[in-house]
């Protein structure tokens, strides 16, 4: 039911395209300053301009190793960065509501694009409910989100890079709703649940090789937690670039290695419809399992 309004409310009242549209200009002004910010004698400046101001990545041997990984969230614009953003912060005890601005102001940096935006739009919604003491399951929290920016920005029905951001985050939802305490096994069903769910969206695109659970497992941490708070580093202290060429450099060497056995075949991409009802039957899907698994109500 959840689903079936929330779906009516953003075909029914869709909002002008303006405000997408300067919010986007002017996100594209101020992306531009970020790049010429960054210290150009770094060694690694294509990676640096896109774990900081969320460029696309030019280097054609570092985008396909990263394809064949399926390591590319780590530098492209993700809902990831925000959310690693956010964790950052709120170990410094930082309060919510500055966080809240600095995520709003680097969603901007970024270029307003659309993964970052439904991130940052669910970490607001959520801190909202819980201000209010409604205390909403995970995935339904990934689906109010999604349906907020959808309209606010209807534009985004059409985006692939929205649509893969909302599988993403609804496959880390997956631990919550089947009640996996163990953190080893949290770990691996989470990198298990967004190989499975990004299938749908990354076939003709990325690759769907088995040792990308393995490579997010164990690799996509380390970088996480180590190359993006280094470029932040570099960005403000551009003496530290040296540090983050290093870095780069046996992250470079490591990535050619796992990537030699992957194969990457181009095939046909699925029309975005049916991506739509790939994700809307996840969610539906989920609805069942938590009514099964936290109330023991049986499905049969």
């Amino acid at each position: 039911m959840i689903v079936l309004l929330l779906l009516a409310l953003s075909l029914s009242t869709p909002l002008p395209t303006t405000l997408l549209t300067n919010t986007s200009i002017f996100s594209e002004e101020i992306q531009t300053k970020c790049s010429q910010n960054l210290p150009k004698d770094s060694q690694h400046f294509n990676a640096l301009n896109s774990l900081v101001c969320g460029e696309k990545i030019t280097d054609k041997d570092l985008r396909e190793n990263l394809r064949k990984t399926s390591l590319i969230h780590i530098f492209v614009v993700s809902g990831s960065h925000l959310l690693l953003l956010d964790e950052l912060l709120s170990i410094l005890r930082i309060p919510f509501y500055v966080r809240f601005f600095f995520m709003s102001f680097y969603s901007i940096v970024i270029g307003w694009q659309a993964p970052a935006v439904r991130a940052l739009l669910g970490m607001c919604s959520r801190r909202l409910l819980q201000r209010s003491r409604i205390f909403l399951p995970k995935d339904l929290c990934v689906l109010l989100a999604g349906f907020l920016a959808l309209i606010l920005f209807p534009a985004w029905w059409k985006s692939l890079s929205f649509l893969m951001s909302w599988c993403a985050a609804l496959a880390l939802t997956a631990p919550d709703v089947l009640r996996v305490r163990n953190s080893w096994a949290r770990g691996f069903l989470t990198q298990f649940s967004i190989f499975f769910f990004m299938s749908a969206p990354l076939w003709g695109i990325g690759s769907l090789h088995p040792l990308s659970i393995l490579y997010n497992l164990f690799l996509a941490p380390v970088v996480s937690y180590i190359l993006l708070p280094l470029s932040f580093l570099v960005s403000v202290f551009s003496s530290l670039v040296f540090l983050f060429d290093f870095f780069m450099d046996h992250f470079h060497s490591v990535l050619f290695v796992l990537s030699e056995p992957i194969e990457f075949a181009t095939r046909t991409t699925p029309d975005i419809r049916l991506l739509w009802c790939w994700i809307l039957f996840w969610h539906v899907a989920f609805h069942f399992l938590r009514l099964h698994l936290w109330q023991g109500k049986d499905l049969t």
